[in-house]
């Protein structure tokens, strides 16, 4: 073995070096779900991380920004979204970020 620490500067065997901490949170899924023969759950679920909850709520939509985004999709579908000046404009953008 290797006097060299890892990454993470622990020493040790391999198995303690692959170990995470466990920082996942409790869901709120009930913890009965019925399954069938193969072990698999009847229904389908999703769950969500308490970081993704929270942006979740960060902007509602109103409906200023439905209106809005059905005018983009409108513009993309009939091709004219993507104009010289808008690409123009993002690629000027792009390099400003990149500079600064």
């Amino acid at each position: 073995m290797s006097d060299i620490a890892n990454i993470a500067g622990n020493r040790g065997s391999s198995a303690a070096r692959l170990q995470r901490p466990d920082t996942s949170e409790s869901s709120p899924r009930p913890q009965e779900s019925k399954t069938d023969r193969f072990g698999r759950r009847s229904e389908d679920a999703v769950e969500f991380s308490a970081q993704a909850r929270r942006y979740a709520g960060l902007q509602p939509r109103t409906a200023d920004s439905n209106d809005r985004i059905a005018t983009i999709q409108s513009q993309i579908a009939a091709g004219t979204y993507d104009t010289d000046e808008r690409i123009s404009a993002a690629v000027d953008r792009m390099i400003d970020h990149v500079l600064s």
